[in-house]
């Protein structure tokens, strides 16, 4: 039973020694510095964990096999953006296929950064993972715009057809009071 417990307390030790030498090594790396990450709001905490998490193990990746970091970057930003087409669901009228078709567009150009990466025999792992993930911050970004625009045209109607509704209601009164 100890010896149980200790060879699982080793193991946990030889990881957490191998994972921060890989990452020691990679942070040691001026070519391939860690890229900060910024928190907008406690909502965004587990997915900034997790990006935080890829980034770490990207630049770990990229300092042993460039070409796994960029892979690993391109297929973790498709699928965010696939997950930004579902929530663009929600958009109306011409907005939604206009979404589908700049999510479309983004994917494409994720792909181009990818092509033209792993072209190179030294590919440049931060910038082209920070290119890539910035498609995803755009494309994050202005569905954030257009899905506030829709509320707000939401909210505008909602108080237009009260008002409209309170002052039919008032001129009844008003109908009843003579």
């Amino acid at each position: 039973m100890g010896i149980n417990i200790t060879s699982r307390l080793l193991g946990v030790v030889i990881a957490f020694a191998l994972t921060s030498g890989i990452v020691a090594h990679a942070a040691g790396a001026p070519q391939r510095p860690l890229a900060p990450i910024t928190l907008t709001s406690a909502n965004a905490l587990p997915v900034a964990l997790q990006t935080a998490a890829s980034h770490v193990a990207e630049t770990a990746t990229g300092a042993i096999d460039p070409g796994a970091a960029i892979r690993s970057a391109y297929q973790r930003d498709h699928v965010a953006l696939e997950h930004l087409r579902q929530q663009a669901s929600q958009l109306k009228g011409s907005a939604h296929p206009a979404f589908n078709q700049y999510i479309s567009d983004r994917e494409g150009a994720l792909a181009e950064l990818e092509r033209t990466a792993l072209a190179t025999s030294r590919p440049v792992v931060a910038s082209t993972i920070a290119a890539m993930d910035n498609l995803v911050t755009a494309a994050q970004g202005r569905l954030d715009l257009e899905l506030s625009q829709t509320g707000a045209a939401k909210s505008q109607d909602a108080s237009k057809s009260g008002k409209s509704q309170n002052s039919g209601q008032s001129d009844k009164s008003n109908d009843n009071n003579h």
